[in-house]
């Protein structure tokens, strides 16, 4: 009887491996329920790309220039979109203080018209911060200008007269010194120093002064043939101006090279006071020789102390 029992236990044993391996009776598992699909947002259509922030309005200062202000100079304020014109008046400073009358000709543009000359050697301060009309950007300049020197006043009339070439330097500060003391000038230089620095001649003529004839390479003219003497000449330097200066001062006794240069149209222009500055003649001795006699005063580009003395005058 327990080897009955025995088998059936076994037998049912085998019938549950069954089952397992078989998958016979085991439940069918159901599909996963199906996900709902999420809705895709739709992309916003943009009409083009964003605007960017306008551009801050930018301001400059038309006049007067920075450098060399003449005393009767007006304040020019130019705008680069239109401005409000109440802010950009209120908003006005010049430093030192001065009286004067704001105008406004344009929605763009701020004029200031000093009631008195401006001072001699002054150095004036102007800033402004206005609204562009609409309000939506504001304009803000700080600028800065300098006067020239008072002008010499002396007893005997003098031209200053500058000849051959010279360093870019000491070439800008003549300049630079001449336009402080509201001087024109005369100037000779060679037809080797004009195509050594293009900007030259237009720098001259550009601040008011002559551009003469002073040969192209500088030689002794009095050594020359005829045919030489006009080659340099005609290679030299001359913008509307009809006066020749020979290097050195060099003349012959027969009169080849004021023959050839009045052939060609020139009058010759000598001087009546050698500085000699080119040696390193003091400024007050030159001061004191240009004083005394006038008249057509000889310096050069390259003096050491042909600024200084220009500036003393």
């Amino acid at each position: 009887m327990a080897g009955a029992w025995r088998r059936r236990l076994q037998a049912s044993r085998l019938v549950a491996l069954a089952v397992l391996c078989l998958g016979i009776g085991s439940p069918v598992a159901a599909p996963p329920a199906p996900v709902a699909a999420r809705p895709v947002a739709q992309a916003q259509l943009l009409s083009g790309p964003p605007r960017s922030r306008d551009r801050e309005p930018d301001v400059r200062l038309v006049e007067p220039a920075p450098q060399h202000a003449q005393i009767d100079s007006v304040v020019r304020l130019q705008f680069s979109r239109r401005m409000a014109m109440g802010s950009v008046l209120r908003s006005f400073r010049i430093d030192p203080a001065i009286d004067g009358v704001q105008e406004w000709p344009d929605d763009r543009t701020l004029v200031f018209r000093p009631l008195l000359p401006l001072a001699y050697q002054g150095t004036y301060r102007v800033s402004v911060a206005g609204f562009s009309r609409g309000g939506e950007a504001m304009a803000l300049g700080t600028f800065g200008f300098a006067t020239v020197w008072r002008p010499p006043v002396l007893a005997v009339p003098f031209t200053l007269t500058f000849d051959d070439c010279g360093p870019p330097d000491a070439i800008r500060a003549i300049l630079s010194a001449l336009a402080d003391r509201s001087l024109h000038a005369i100037f000779f230089p060679t037809g080797q120093c004009r195509d050594q620095l293009p900007w030259l001649v237009p720098a001259l003529l550009a601040a008011g002064h002559r551009v003469c004839n002073h040969t192209y390479s500088h030689p002794d003219l009095s050594r020359l043939s005829a045919a030489a003497i006009r080659s340099e000449i005609e290679r030299g330097v001359s913008v509307a101006c009809d006066l020749f200066r020979p290097p050195y001062g060099a003349m012959d006794r027969v009169g080849r090279v004021a023959g050839v240069a009045a052939s060609l149209g020139y009058r010759v222009q000598l001087w009546d006071v050698d500085t000699r500055d080119w040696a390193g003649t003091p400024a007050d001795v030159m001061v004191a020789m240009i004083r005394a006699r006038g008249g057509v005063v000889l310096m050069h580009m390259q003096g050491p102390h042909t600024v200084e003395a220009i500036r003393t005058l």
